[in-house]
């Protein structure tokens, strides 16, 4: 098809061309990579404003990846995530997508109700204590300098919300590495960390 394939033809009416097409078939959307790829914030907004409280939609093959290494880093948070439904995993609203495009954020790790949650938004950083740490790793990263994981991390969330498996994933760190630098912003509060699904819900907007 050629929408897939050429950017310059990817328009909204041809994305609900190919969303009718599918959803007469299959109960969930799949977008190729090319349409992931050529997607753009404003279509995306729009398809979510259409369909995101009728459809389903399947995440794109990058964040597949990601959970397929989370199901072999932290089972636990996987099953809590896909492992409870008899349900096709990796298939979630529609009203997603928007940020689906985001490769750092990708699908957020948010709403766990068997295990710690580790989302983090910029309201989560406490300004006054941990405004010399972030000017710190702003400066160091803007030289091109090593930064420890706890400054790397506080910098990620001070630009876009993150959970710390897609941290972890995205930087090639240890999950143990990502989860002792929480705990380090937190003792030097610097970072609140709100473990319970209800306690984060007022934070989350997508």
């Amino acid at each position: 098809m050629k929408t897939e394939r050429k950017k310059g033809l990817l328009t909204l009416n041809n994305l609900i061309d190919i969303i009718d097409k599918q959803s007469a078939e299959n109960h969930f959307i799949e977008f190729s990579d090319d349409i992931f790829q050529a997607l753009n914030k404003e279509l995306a907004e729009a398809l979510a404003k259409k369909f995101g409280a009728s459809h389903l939609i399947k995440l794109p093959l990058r964040e597949i990846k990601f959970f397929e290494w989370l199901q072999k880093n932290d089972i636990e948070v996987w099953n809590d995530l896909w492992g409870e439904t008899d349900e096709d995993p990796y298939i979630v609203g529609m009203s997603f997508l928007p940020i689906l495009l985001d490769k750092m954020r990708g699908y957020p790790i948010c709403d766990l109700m068997n295990n710690e949650n580790y989302y983090f938004t910029a309201s989560h950083i406490v300004d006054k204590e941990s405004e010399m740490l972030l000017e710190s790793a702003k400066t160091r990263f803007i030289n091109n300098e090593e930064l420890t994981t706890a400054q790397l991390l506080i910098l990620q969330i001070s630009v876009s919300p993150t959970d710390i498996w897609h941290f972890a994933y995205n930087f090639n760190i240890d999950l143990n590495e990502a989860k002792k630098a929480v705990d380090e912003l937190v003792q030097d509060n610097a970072l609140v960390h709100l473990k319970e699904a209800e306690h984060l819900a007022p934070f989350i907007d997508f």
